[in-house]
């Protein structure tokens, strides 16, 4: 008998592993005929739900709650970590950095310093073997 929500979460992973394929197929069916349905019913759960939304976004991608990312927010001033410009001075909400690898969240950065630092965690050997060969001319 299955008492915790943990352990019918386990079963029904279970269950779905086991029948990946037939699970797929009748999804994918129930999807099509109803994907108008569905579809309206997501963009009115948006509508009316925001916050639940991002909750469930920032759970899912980045392992955090909404009342985590307010905490760091609030802890960084409503500012970029890296070029300190608040909130109220950008078009697009602080974007949640993290390292990719270890999934582990760093802090809140602007779009700007959010793709800058991607760029140079993704080149950082090769940037900076070419600014150590340049390096004389800079100096």
């Amino acid at each position: 008998m299955i008492k915790t929500i943990e352990q019918k979460k386990q079963y029904r992973r279970e269950q779905y592993l086991k029948h990946r394929e037939k699970e797929q197929k009748n999804h994918a069916e129930y999807y099509q005929k109803n994907k108008d349905k569905i579809n309206e019913k997501i963009k009115n759960y948006n509508k009316e739900n925001p916050e639940k939304r991002k909750n469930a976004i920032l759970k899912n991608v980045y392992g955090i709650t909404l009342d985590q990312y307010n905490q760091m927010f609030e802890k960084q001033k409503g500012k970029c970590a890296i070029c300190k410009r608040h909130q109220k001075d950008l078009t697009r909400t602080l974007c949640v950095d993290h390292n990719h690898k270890t999934k582990k969240v760093r802090g809140l950065l602007c779009l700007t310093c959010n793709t800058d630092v991607s760029v140079v965690e993704n080149r950082l050997k090769e940037m900076l073997k070419y600014i150590n060969k340049y390096r004389k001319d800079v100096n």
